[in-house]
């Protein structure tokens, strides 16, 4: 028998411990405020530690008691503090990013279990705090242009790589949670943001990318610019220039034409029947009314792609869209549909062979729905400032070197009711109450009456 925790598990798990801010009085708790030294059995195993040479907690019985003993001070944490944080990765020129890819195992973890490799990241952080996700590297090519834009589509760049803008960090998210390997990641999105246009336009199941596995030999294309002449069902194609379109009768027959620029840009249709003598396309379905190419109208043609799948709701539909020397380089979505699981595509025509081409399945809910399951939801960043006395709760002139979250502990008072406050010293707290749920040892830090220490702590499930 073999299992394992699935990611969502994870993220399930996230979430439940961002929700319990809401139910439970979480508080960050600083301590020890003399020098690491000696061995301290039950606390950590280290023999011989100093304060540049800090050692490792040990979760045994009795290092709460221990924790208690060095406690100092305690500052809730609000809920409107802690997030869903993803790793942060600068974008770089020259880098290969990996492709999202709905067969990865483990879409968190960079290391490749199957090639047993290192990868870079699938996504990436922009200076102007936007995160990208990297649908395609362009065959493997090198990133050398910045994704820029903020729009629900799928965003090329020149350098063949094609990204989808996932949202853009707050302001006011900024100081609270970015750091130099951290990044706040949220779902569902604030209203009046790009990232909820973003959420709001994603499709299930939508088929937005066909990946080249291998590109085949003798495929033909043309391009230019249309002749005057053309009707509702037919355009002439150049005939004249470069590329002139080829005098050969039925040589472009269940190919697309697609009008890049001009009148009727947009436009793709299937070329059922083609005559060489006058270089003219007969297409189908019609040119939409009015809009009827001529000639100012730059076109391609290309051979179609098959899609198939046992699932879909509704169709897609794509092309080739690049080719270079026969071999096919690149397809373009048309239509990307809708309720795809599985599927397969097959360049269909163009006189070329063995071109062999692979459907990419969207994420749930479609790519961008849900950032912070497409980008690894399992980390949680809770944020406390520490700011001068704090009302003489926190001490000054002092310094410290643990840092602990402890749950629901209680007052020192009549009836020892829960703490609810935002800050406490130790006097005020119920000895032994309250639940230490994580610790930290760290190098001294010291705290004056100016001081304003911002703590920072992540935490992996």
């Amino acid at each position: 028998m073999s299992a394992i925790i699935n990611n969502s598990f994870r993220k399930y798990q996230a979430d439940n411990f961002i929700s319990s801010f809401i139910t439970n009085n979480i508080y960050v708790a600083i301590g020890k405020n003399d020098p690491w030294n000696g061995a301290s059995l039950g606390e950590y195993s280290q023999t011989s530690p100093s304060d540049t040479a800090v050692p490792t907690p040990d979760d045994t019985s009795v290092s709460p008691g221990i924790h208690w003993n060095d406690l100092l001070a305690l500052k809730k944490i609000p809920s409107s503090s802690v997030s869903h944080v993803i790793a942060r990765y600068d974008w770089e020129s020259g880098t290969v990013y990996r492709e999202y890819s709905h067969t990865r195992n483990d879409i968190i973890d960079n290391n490749n279990s199957a090639t047993s490799t290192l990868e870079k990241p699938f996504y990436i952080f922009t200076e102007d705090y936007r995160v990208y996700k990297c649908i395609s590297n362009g065959n493997g090519a090198q990133s050398v242009i910045k994704p820029t834009g903020s729009g629900t589509g799928i965003i090329p760049t020149s350098d063949g790589y094609r990204w989808k803008y996932m949202f853009e960090v707050l302001q006011a998210d900024v100081l609270k949670y970015v750091t130099t390997d951290w990044l706040p990641v949220k779902s569902p999105a604030s209203n009046n943001t790009t990232q909820k246009t973003v959420e709001d336009a994603a499709v299930d199941g939508a088929l937005e990318y066909i990946k080249v596995t291998a590109g085949g030999t003798g495929y033909k294309t043309n391009a230019g610019t249309a002749r005057a002449g053309g009707g509702a069902n037919t355009i002439p194609l150049a005939d004249s220039g470069s590329t002139p379109a080829s005098e050969v009768d039925n040589f472009y027959d269940n190919m697309i034409v697609r009008i890049t620029s001009g009148k009727g840009s947009g436009q793709f249709r299937t070329i059922t029947n083609y005559t060489g003598a006058t270089r003219t396309a007969t297409i189908s379905p019609d040119w939409d009314a009015n809009l009827v190419p001529d000639q100012t109208s730059v076109y391609t043609v290309f051979p179609a792609v098959t899609i198939t799948s046992s699932d879909s709701s509704t169709p897609a539909s794509a092309a080739v869209s690049k080719i270079t020397g026969g071999v096919v380089e690149e397809v373009v979505v048309y239509v990307a549909g809708t309720g795809y699981r599985s599927g397969t595509a097959v360049v269909t025509n163009g006189g070329g062979v063995n071109a062999t081409l692979e459907v990419v399945i969207s994420p749930p809910g479609g790519h961008g729905k849900n950032a912070v399951s497409e980008l690894g939801g399992a980390f949680v960043m809770m944020n406390v400032r520490l700011i001068g006395f704090e009302g003489e709760d926190i001490p000054i002139n002092d310094d410290f070197r643990k840092v602990h979250i402890m749950v629901n502990p209680k007052l020192n008072t009549s009836g020892n009711p829960l703490a609810t406050g935002t800050v406490y010293q130790k006097s005020e707290v119920q000895e032994d109450s309250g639940i230490f749920l994580y610790t930290e040892f760290r190098t001294p830090i010291y705290r004056a009456s100016d001081s304003t220490e911002d703590i920072k702590l992540v935490v992996e499930f």
